[in-house]
């Protein structure tokens, strides 16, 4: 449970399931056997970690609870905190907050039957997403039991990342009272909002490194350059024709859609100024047709 090995463990469960549905359709058998072993491998030590920050919890839940077991008579008369004195002896690795949210998680789930139903929570459609110790941290911040169950099944429902919980929670916590609304979204709609714009994110990032690098030589360049047998390589020819044909239905994907994106913003969040105003759409990046002209205007 060590600072580096918790957060490579984390992030490794958030981003498996982008990475598989990237290139997981297009791997010979012994690949898809590797990326199997590898998931396994990945489940088993996200399963250990999250049991043993239980087992941890308990442990200092243990001597909380009867200081008489654990402290020598000369601590008990100094008023020695046994969880205190636990803290102090692993600080040069884990910090006070580790430990505080490993005692926070036995108490919220204080028995192997509730650890073991976090650990059978799944997705059915992205089958790797498991429960991170990030995610147990924010889940029990809920005092609230059947509140957090809900998140808890929502969690599994929607494959919610560390991130996605984190601004769940926040949300939760920032909604305004009698706002008058009482229609809420979708299940699932704030993750697939989420998941889109990921991928928007990733596209645009891959596409200025591979069409338009100012430290090398781009994707253009490199054909224009490249000698004319190269050219003439069939590989090469049927790369190029697929890839100007799928640019050519990307344009008409990326006209309409974002036709319908206006049509929502002035439909949709523009009819409800009361909860959606300019900062809530610059705050998640959005921007209005006139901005978005000026914005490629000045390009």
């Amino acid at each position: 449970m060590g600072r580096s090995n918790e957060a490579l463990i984390t992030r490794a469960a958030d981003q498996l399931s982008d990475a598989q549905n990237i290139v997981e359709h297009n791997m010979t058998e012994a690949m898809r056997a590797v990326v199997t072993e590898i998931d396994s491998i990945f489940g088993d030590l996200q399963a250990s970690s999250l049991n043993a920050f239980w087992r941890i919890g308990k442990l200092i839940s243990d001597v909380k609870n009867d200081p008489e077991r654990y402290l020598t008579e000369e601590q008990k008369s100094s008023h020695v905190n046994g969880p205190a004195l636990i803290i102090s002896i692993f600080a040069p690795v884990y910090t006070e907050e580790q430990l505080k949210s490993a005692v926070n998680f036995y108490d919220r789930y204080p028995s192997t039957a509730d650890l073991t139903r976090l650990l059978a929570l799944r997705n059915p459609e992205r089958p790797r997403w498991r429960l991170t110790i990030s995610h147990v941290q924010m889940l029990t911040q809920i005092s609230d039991e059947q509140q957090r169950g809900a998140l808890e099944e929502k969690c599994a429902q929607d494959a919610y990342t560390a991130r996605a919980l984190a601004l769940e929670l926040q949300e939760m916590r920032g909604k305004k009272k009698n706002s008058g609304r009482n229609h809420q979204a979708p299940k699932g709609l704030k993750q697939q909002l989420l998941d889109l714009l990921q991928h928007q994110r990733r596209f645009i990032a891959r596409s200025e490194k591979l069409w338009y690098n100012e430290n090398d030589d781009d994707i253009y360049d490199s054909i224009a350059n490249a000698p004319p047998a190269t050219h003439e390589d069939r590989v090469i020819r049927g790369y190029f024709a697929e890839i100007v044909e799928n640019f050519d239905r990307m344009a008409d994907v990326v006209r309409d859609n974002t036709q319908m994106c206006r049509k929502l913003a002035t439909e949709v969040f523009d009819r409800e100024d009361e909860s959606f105003d300019d900062a809530d759409f610059t705050e998640v990046g959005v921007v209005s047709g006139s901005s978005l002209k000026e914005s490629n205007i000045n390009r």
